[in-house]
């Protein structure tokens, strides 16, 4: 027997004896692309599901307890990664890197999503980072480099703080 693609993962694999329509390398796969296809063919249909699935977790509270533990956590792990990531790279104006929370990401090209918004998922801050251009600004620089691009913008070119005339 030859090796067969996989329809959702794309790898090789050896069909089972008497497989021969095989398009699936586990049942993983095949679940994983039957859900996909549910998805795109009615979204509103994955979206009442998930109210269902709340809803029933909502009704028992060691299983809510369970769930919102997990969520907790994971929420911990996206807010420690982004830390580590805005200390890593400290402010690329002034070199700041003594705490995360006076470090900021600072949109330099145009914004699919509000970082706000993308501090659900690690992958989602990763995704907008790199898209949007994002640099890791102290909160000062920040303030000081939006505020010169308004100026810009309005053509009001004035005089800034503690600026004599």
């Amino acid at each position: 027997m030859s090796p067969v693609t996989c329809h959702q993962c794309r790898a090789s694999f050896l069909p089972r004896p008497m497989g021969h329509n095989a398009r699936y390398c586990s049942d993983r796969c095949k679940r994983r692309n039957q859900r996909v296809r549910l998805k795109e063919a009615n979204p509103q249909q994955t979206v009442d599901a998930r109210r269902r699935s709340y809803c029933s977790t909502k009704a028992h509270p060691d299983r809510l307890d369970a769930h919102r533990a997990v969520a907790t956590r994971y929420r911990k792990q996206v807010r420690l990664w982004l830390a580590e990531y805005k200390l890593s790279i400290g402010c690329v104006d002034c070199g700041y890197r003594a705490h995360a929370g006076a470090l900021q990401l600072d949109h330099e090209g145009p914004k699919s999503v509000e970082i706000a918004d993308a501090r659900s998922s690690i992958a989602r801050l990763q995704a907008e980072i790199t898209a949007g251009s994002c640099k890791v600004r102290c909160a000062n620089c920040h303030a000081i480099r939006t505020w010169k691009n308004k100026q810009r913008d309005t053509g009001n070119v004035g005089r800034g703080c503690g600026e004599k005339s």
